[in-house]
């Protein structure tokens, strides 16, 4: 399975998928998120967690952002997120522009202890949904901790799972992240957070 980009240096790039657990985000699912987001891609520093193929850092990259860091712990995508990196960094190489581009090929847990603080703007996770529920809480603090003061987080879920997503980052309701708002696209939700200002 092949998925084509639309938008920037890298449009018209086909991006190969991994045959394996991994579930790619639906194209307009991608572009209409990077869309809402356009402003703040600019030069911004973006964290893609459970990348799979790498679709979503890539169109980041490819819109604007200065640099994307790549969390996947699977094989088979491990492999094909590699050769899409190799022709993102061509391209932009044949326009000269600087991108940065790091790929870290563990679990999201120990990934994240290896990732700057307050090194990243714009966070992106999209879990295997059975373990969504069990995965956020783990990974809160270390959500935290590495997003930037007025950091953003996307959390791709089923979209049966809506209403839990606010809850399992928040558990008491005081927590770090503010929700913004939450949108369906079909069986898939996505539900959008920013920092809260005080909680640097």
């Amino acid at each position: 399975m092949s998925l084509r980009l639309s938008t920037g240096f890298c449009q018209g790039m086909r991006l190969e998928n991994p045959a394996s657990v991994t579930r790619p985000t639906a194209s307009r699912v991608r572009s209409a998120i990077w869309n809402a987001l356009q402003l703040r891609l600019g030069g911004a520093r973006v964290l893609d967690i459970c990348a799979g193929s790498g679709a979503v850092g890539i169109e980041a990259l490819s819109r604007g952002a200065s640099q994307a860091t790549f969390i996947e712990q699977d094989r088979g995508a491990l492999k094909a997120l590699e050769r899409n990196l190799e022709e993102v960094t061509r391209r932009a190489r044949n326009q000269s522009l600087d991108i940065g581009i790091q790929v870290l090929g563990r679990s999201a847990e120990k990934a994240l202890a290896q990732c700057p603080e307050a090194g990243f703007d714009i966070l992106w996770i999209d879990p295997p949904f059975a373990v969504i529920t069990e995965l956020l809480p783990r990974l809160m603090p270390e959500l935290n901790r590495v997003a930037a003061a007025d950091g953003l987080l996307v959390v791709e879920s089923d979209s049966a799972d809506l209403e839990k997503i606010p809850a399992l980052l928040n558990p008491t309701g005081q927590g770090m992240w503010h929700l913004q708002k939450q949108k369906a696209y079909g069986k898939i939700g996505v539900s959008f957070f920013s920092k809260r200002k005080n909680e640097a």
